[in-house]
């Protein structure tokens, strides 16, 4: 049976806020307790100072590649055109077979493109189903009530991304979900 207390994480804060560095940060004081962390991160690539896109970086094998790229002369809607294997890396990293022995799943970011179905979307929904882990969503803060909406069914915990106590929240809850674990 799939367990849902506890297992939704929303890790939210402003646009380019640091959510992403505090994530990494999570993620490196998650493997120092000996969690099992598995998932992705899309760190921002600046050129000159100007936020030119994204990599992805696969948290199993650390393997990173180029996501996004801004597009030269963007609006701002549609400002960013999506890499193919960047993509595919993404969705490879949060597969089921990717994530089957890990404690905490992390997708950076949850954000427009998955509340229109695309991108890690199919990968979330079918890791919310079908797991037991903790997954953890990085979200912008103005899309936060959205993806609430979204799984409504599921319990959600809203966390800020960019405070140093919400990384100490996320390994108590993975530290009782493992004390309970051993219990059974």
């Amino acid at each position: 049976m799939v367990t849902t207390q506890n297992r939704l994480i929303l890790w939210t804060g402003p646009k380019h806020c640091g959510k992403t560095t505090g994530a990494a940060k999570l993620v490196e004081i998650a493997r120092a307790e000996g969690f099992n962390v598995a998932g992705v991160l899309a760190p921002s690539i600046y050129n000159n100072g100007k936020l030119v896109g994204f990599d992805v970086l696969e948290l199993r094998n650390e393997t990173r590649t180029p996501l996004a790229r801004r597009k030269i002369n963007a609006s701002n809607t549609g400002q960013f055109t999506f890499i193919a294997d960047g993509l595919k890396l993404g969705n490879s990293a949060l597969s089921a077979e990717a994530t089957k022995t890990a404690d905490i799943v992390i997708v950076d970011e949850f954000g427009p493109l998955e509340l229109d179905s695309k991108g890690w979307r199919k990968n979330v929904d079918s890791l919310l189903v079908s797991s037991n882990t903790v997954i953890l969503l990085v979200v912008r803060q103005e899309l936060a009530g959205k993806v609430r909406q979204l799984y409504a069914n599921i319990p959600c915990r809203d966390l800020v991304g960019t405070q140093l106590k919400s990384i100490g929240e996320v390994i108590r809850i993975l530290k009782n979900r493992q004390s309970q674990r051993r219990t059974k």
